[in-house]
């Protein structure tokens, strides 16, 4: 896995490069392209979008709305299937090699090295590995995420627990606080829920890498036969297992949180755009570590990949991600809560992201990288084992053992 970390940050003049060739660039043609996207018009994307198409540039953009990652990740196999590829597409980390060995996304520097160069010089250094896959640049490193800790701070005092936070919790505290949370709490108008760690396969992961393990090793390996991965589901799974925490989709968690029935949530970072605002009134703490063991925290989020087959049409696709990568871009950008990738100087658009930030300075891992031609299929087969894990429906040990089983077969391609 590559460390991200804001110590091996060059702040640079890159800036001033990607802008000069922005501002300089000629019109080789009225292109207009489509970008396969997972935000409607109403998303702070289409403002991106919206502020490049008026500077006139000759190259129009489309954004067009595909649904979630796996949604439009199978749109887009269909389309290149039928020859018409998306000429861009926001690719979730995760699938990084189906991108590139399955739906064949472009390798930036193939297109154009020195304009692609110049983009890349205004992010972190630290980022251009999660977006090299099998040596090929495969995307603009666009948005990045972390799962952290939200507590309803209403639901926190009533429980008379301290609103003074630990810089680096741990489950040994955040189970505790749940425990005394739920026997205050009970028969609340309310209060539903003491805990929620988010059901999927993004907060098992950080678990597993807190104990020490990995789900996809750094080469690529499946690894779910250790012993840090048995920690790390049995600590994940252990709420569950007690009855402070009550397994439901990402939308109902979310729901809960925001109607206040819910105590505290860790979840993806983005949600301190709207958690604290609601009558949760939240606040934020990292994610919980490991007692004895060194963080390892992963990111998510997504890249910006290229797959048009022509060379006119991936240059003006290179037209749109300069103005991603400037300070203007990411500065529109910045509004929609993920962390800031690039090297411009944004402030972070509340205080409830500090922990995320904190997180991205200590370092963070990619999420896990799908690997083979169907891994589409893994992500969900490691997602159903997940939730047996956590319902009780098979131990943590042999759950472990026959999601590795199973998934060995479909990623063996």
């Amino acid at each position: 896995m590559t460390s991200l970390s804001r110590r091996s940050l060059l702040v640079s003049g890159a800036a001033m490069i990607g802008a000069g060739l922005l501002a300089g660039r000629a019109r080789a043609s009225d292109a207009r392209l489509t970008i396969s996207s997972i935000w409607g018009a109403d998303k702070p994307f289409q403002k991106v979008v919206d502020a490049f198409n008026a500077k006139g540039l000759g190259v129009t953009v489309e954004n067009r709305f595909d649904g979630d990652y796996e949604t439009a990740t199978a749109k887009a196999l269909a389309g290149i299937a039928a020859g018409k590829e998306p000429d861009l597409m926001i690719t979730g980390w995760k699938f990084g090699y189906f991108a590139r060995r399955i739906l064949g996304a472009r390798d930036l520097r193939e297109i154009n090295s020195a304009r692609v160069n110049a983009i890349m010089a205004n992010f972190r250094p630290s980022l251009a590995p999660l977006v090299t896959i099998d040596g090929a640049l495969i995307g603009l490193p666009w948005a990045m995420s972390t799962p952290i800790t939200f507590i309803n701070s209403v639901l926190w005092a009533e429980a008379g627990l301290s609103a003074d936070l630990p810089e680096n919790p741990d489950t040994d505290w955040l189970y505790d606080a749940a425990r005394k949370l739920d026997a205050a709490l009970k028969g609340h108008a309310t209060y539903r829920s003491a805990l929620a760690l988010s059901n999927n396969e993004w907060t098992s992961q950080s678990f597993i890498q807190n104990a020490g393990g990995f789900i996809i090793d750094p080469n690529g390996k499946l690894a779910l036969d250790s012993e840090a991965a048995r920690l790390g589901m049995e600590a994940y799974c252990a709420p569950a297992h007690e009855g402070l925490w009550l397994p439901v989709s990402g939308k109902e968690q979310d729901a809960a949180f925001e109607a206040g029935a819910l105590a505290i949530c860790t979840t993806t970072s983005t949600r301190a755009v709207a958690f604290p605002q609601g009558p949760a009134k939240a606040i934020t703490a990292k994610f919980p570590g490991l007692p004895g063991h060194a963080r390892n925290m992963n990111s998510g989020g997504n890249f910006l990949a290229v797959y048009t087959k022509n060379q006119e049409r991936a240059e003006a696709a290179l037209t749109f991600l300069e103005f991603c990568a400037s300070a203007e871009g990411q500065k529109i950008w910045s509004e929609v809560g993920y962390l800031n990738t690039s090297t411009h100087e944004i402030p972070l658009i509340n205080e409830f992201m500090k922990p995320a930030e904190a997180q991205l300075v200590d370092g963070l891992t990619a999420e896990t990288i799908w690997p083979g031609k169907r891994g589409l299929e893994g992500q969900t087969i490691w997602r159903n084992w997940v939730s047996r894990m956590l319902t009780k429906d098979v131990s943590v040990a042999d759950g472990l053992k026959q999601a590795s089983a199973e998934l060995s077969t479909v990623l063996a391609d």
